[in-house]
């Protein structure tokens, strides 16, 4: 009987294993996919030197001590981060789906999965008010918008941003979570 439950610990083990094991593509992919802000598979960038987050947007994104931090809640229940880019709107207000992902740093900007919805439409419950007042309040009334950006997948991150200033100084300022909708 040794010889078939040497043949049972095989099977175990063959089933326990990582199957993206050996295939570097597999790990590329897999490793650091869950996290905002760092990992092979977060190349968006939501902050940019020189351009500062404002300060109500800190507070709901956790820029301080003691402040709380608004999540995302999906599989992953992510915290929302801070966004805070340059933006030239040369009038136009905000960016349309390729200049958002142009703007993030997608690297396909003309083919990126993004879609634009209504913030009413996107949280239709109020669970996120806080976030979205919040981003209104940075913008100063200015229009407020959330951007879908598919990251493959399952995986998708919501921006809700708006613009503050005009011209060539303007700046695009939200939050964006990394949401797993299965």
């Amino acid at each position: 009987m040794g010889g078939s439950d040497d043949d049972y610990m095989a099977f175990l083990n063959k089933a326990n294993e990582d199957p993206s094991q050996g295939t570097t593509a597999a790990k590329a992919q897999t490793q650091g996919a869950d996290t905002v802000g760092g990992g092979e598979k977060d190349p968006f960038r939501a902050t940019q030197d020189g351009v500062e987050v404002p300060a109500v947007l800190r507070r709901v994104c956790g820029g301080g001590a003691g402040e709380a931090v608004v999540f995302y809640v999906s599989d992953a229940d992510e915290p929302f981060a801070a966004v805070a880019l340059a933006w030239d709107e040369a009038g136009r207000g905000l960016p349309d789906e390729e200049e958002f992902a142009g703007l993030i740093g997608h690297w396909d900007p003309k083919n990126a999965e993004v879609e634009i919805l209504d913030p009413v439409d996107w949280d239709s419950n109020g669970q996120y008010k806080e976030v979205v007042d919040a981003v209104r309040a940075a913008g100063e009334g200015n229009d407020v918008r959330v951007y879908r950006v598919s990251r493959g997948g399952v995986r998708v991150e919501y921006w809700v941003v708006t613009t503050e200033g005009r011209g060539k100084g303007a700046k695009l300022v939200g939050a964006k979570a990394l949401a797993i909708e299965s």
